[in-house]
């Protein structure tokens, strides 16, 4: 190999090795990366703590309970103090809260979302037969007046719109038919009662020769009204009944804003099988209510009722229910038997001690929530610890091939040198082969 093919060829090694010592620094950075992530993930896995299962133990609790013979008492929490009574003395070690479950009479305040309110107008009505009356028409005036036998007369005119309720009253009563409603005359000035007599009737003694007969009448008074809701009927409070007063007593003991209320003025139905009370001006303000609510009519065959649009109306009503008490005190409770459970209880408004009942009681709710919470924990646990195996098994894999390559390439360089001290060799030999020449 001559001079110059020996020096390309070195240069040529030169570069080669250069090239495999930079891709070996930079397999080392990308190995030392790889170790920092590995650490990272070693820390991480160090970091985690097993979950554990809940004990059952860790919710039971030991449950007390006594009786004095009128009431069962639940202990739901006692707290160790020392207490002396200023009073007697007496020396109390805990305070205690319980709760017994106690019937009560109650009276309730109820929203009736669909009321259906309707004001009914109530008429006393009567017939009879006013005898030897002597009749008189007025054609012009169209009028008839009638004279009694005591020589009073009362003038008849045609009724007017007025009347309509009267006689409707008469007629749902079925002492007319709706066909004689347009026929009936009204004797004038008539209120309570109103009289009225039929046109036919009037007609038949004024065609008499002697224009005297008996006359048919009627009389419409006393106008009063009553509720519905719905399809029950309201009546007025009847103080005298003893359940209805038990139920008003209690009402307005708990709701006191009524006791001002005339009791004439509330009034009572029956509701989904219950017994109700409302006041008539509730009542009344949901007519008002129906009426202002209700939406115009622009279709003839559109059905539209003021009832169906009426407010709430505040409806009340009086019930026995259970319900819990709950009271705290001073209390003594004494452990003479040794087992570290507590035989008796003394409470410092009582003179007298009662026996306890003892029970051990799990909070199941509370101990399935922490279970829940536990497979929740450990399917955490598990998926992160199998998140770093798997990123450690990756960071492995790729280790082992930057590994291998590294040792590839330090083969390499080692090959690399070797020749090249070949080569240095051939180029010092033809460097001393060229000094003789030129010395010769």
């Amino acid at each position: 190999m001559g001079m110059a093919a020996s020096q390309a060829r070195y240069l040529g090694l030169t570069a080669r090795k250069t090239n495999t010592e930079y891709e070996g620094q930079q397999i080392n950075q990308a190995r030392t990366a790889l170790a920092n992530q590995s650490a990272n993930l070693w820390n991480r896995m160090l970091a985690l703590q097993v979950p554990t299962a809940p004990k059952t133990t860790d919710y039971t609790t030991q449950q007390y309970a006594f009786t004095d013979g009128f009431n069962d008492y639940e202990i739901d929490s006692y707290q160790n103090v020392d207490y002396t009574d200023p009073e007697t003395g007496e020396k109390y070690n805990y305070q205690v809260t319980y709760h017994y479950n106690q019937e009560v009479f109650k009276a309730i305040q109820q929203k009736n979302t669909n009321p259906q309110v309707q004001k009914v107008t109530n008429y006393n009505t009567n017939n009879g037969i006013e005898q030897n009356v002597k009749v008189a028409k007025d054609t012009t005036n169209k009028t008839y007046t009638v004279t009694d036998q005591a020589g009073t007369s009362a003038q008849f005119k045609e009724c007017t719109a007025e009347d309509l309720d009267n006689l409707k009253a008469l007629q749902s009563k079925g002492l007319i038919t709706i066909d004689d409603i347009k026929d009936f005359y009204k004797a004038d000035g008539t209120k309570d009662p109103a009289i009225y007599a039929k046109k036919e009737d009037l007609e038949n003694i004024d065609k008499t020769a002697t224009k005297e007969g008996d006359l048919p009448v009627y009389g419409v008074s006393d106008k009063d009204y009553s509720y519905k809701l719905g399809n029950s009927d309201a009546e007025r409070l009847d103080l005298t009944d003893p359940v209805q007063k038990a139920d008003y007593d209690q009402i307005i003991h708990d709701f006191p804003e009524l006791a001002g209320v005339n009791p004439n003025e509330i009034w009572v139905y029956q509701k989904n099988g219950r017994t109700c009370y409302a006041t008539e001006s509730e009542l009344n303000d949901c007519i008002t209510s129906g009426l202002a609510n209700q939406p115009p009519v622009n279709d003839k065959y559109q059905i539209s009722s003021a009832i169906d649009y009426q407010k709430n109306l505040n409806q009340y009503y009086a019930t026995h229910k259970k319900e819990d008490i709950t009271r705290q005190e001073y209390a003594r409770l004494d452990d003479k038997s040794g087992t570290g459970r507590y035989k008796n209880i003394k409470l410092m408004s009582s003179s007298e001690s009662f026996a306890l009942k003892s029970e051990e009681t799990t909070d199941t709710a509370s101990y399935d929530d922490a279970m829940n919470q536990y497979n929740y924990d450990i399917l955490a646990y598990e998926k992160e610890l199998a998140d770093i195996n798997a990123k450690t098994s990756k960071i492995q894999v790729q280790d082992r091939t930057l590994e291998l390559r590294l040792k590839q390439l330090d083969t390499e360089q080692k090959a690399l040198s070797t020749e090249m001290e070949a080569v240095k060799s051939v180029i010092q030999k033809n460097v001393e082969a060229t000094f003789k020449t030129f010395s010769s």
